[in-house]
């Protein structure tokens, strides 16, 4: 969980100058296993919040007669104490327990799959940009293959002929089918530099899912990171789910 997310989460906008830093104290340890900090420190986040930034003197004073809170292993450290610490984790236990996934737009620009509203495609690109970002290459390769194929699949069904490519008990066809059926069906309009790409992604996926010594390096993905980000772009448009 960021420490946004925890803020607007436990309402510390609304909380005292004291009990921000009891909240911040938990949030340190529970989420980043930081289970002392200083004044500065404390304060310096407090304003980062857009909270106005303590006065360290004042602060200190307040947390040193406060029975929330103990001394640390250093001079000038602090721990929230025991008992607070039970009582907020009896009250806020799920502080750490976060399926949030951290990432930066490295591979797909998230914004781009936010606007179909589809928190399925979001959740694919924020885990393709995470495992990238990770050094989880196999990992990332195999999701990247995952969302190429859901979005020819909108796109078949944005074109009503999803019956094209599914077998005969209902279900979708492998990816290379959906390829070969997407570039040649007239009803879906993808660009050639599309219709040539698609299959890489296809093929770097399946490296990672079948080849027994293979595994996906950094730049396998790099070098083709933009292309990827084109076609994935191109499909959302081709499927309708943006305009």
């Amino acid at each position: 969980m960021k420490v946004e997310q925890f803020s607007s989460q436990f309402e510390l906008l609304e909380k005292s100058e004291l009990e921000k830093v009891e909240y911040l104290a938990y949030y340190l340890l529970e989420n980043k296993q930081e289970p002392e900090f200083t004044v500065s420190d404390i304060s310096s986040l407090i304003f980062a919040l857009g909270f106005a930034k303590p006065n360290q003197t004042r602060l200190k004073g307040k947390i040193v007669k406060s029975t929330s809170f103990v001394n640390g292993t250093k001079k000038g450290l602090f721990r929230i104490s025991a008992k607070k610490l039970a009582t907020l984790r009896s009250s806020h236990p799920d502080v750490s327990e976060s399926e949030e996934i951290l990432s930066d737009d490295s591979i797909l620009p998230e914004i781009l799959l936010q606007e179909t509203k589809r928190p399925y495609l979001i959740k694919l690109a924020q885990q393709i940009n995470s495992s990238y970002e990770h050094n989880l290459f196999d990992a990332c390769s195999l999701i990247m293959r995952r969302l190429l194929e859901v979005l020819l699949i909108h796109c078949f069904e944005h074109a009503n002929i999803e019956a094209d490519v599914k077998d005969s008990e209902g279900n979708y066809q492998n990816l290379k089918t959906l390829i070969n059926k997407a570039i040649s069906r007239t009803e879906i309009e993808i660009s050639n530099d599309v219709k040539k790409d698609m299959d890489k992604f296809r093929e770097l996926g399946n490296l990672s899912a079948h080849r027994v010594k293979y595994n996906c390096r950094r730049d396998d993905i790099r070098k083709t990171k933009l292309e990827y980000r084109a076609i994935v772009e191109e499909l959302l448009y081709v499927s309708g789910l943006i305009t």
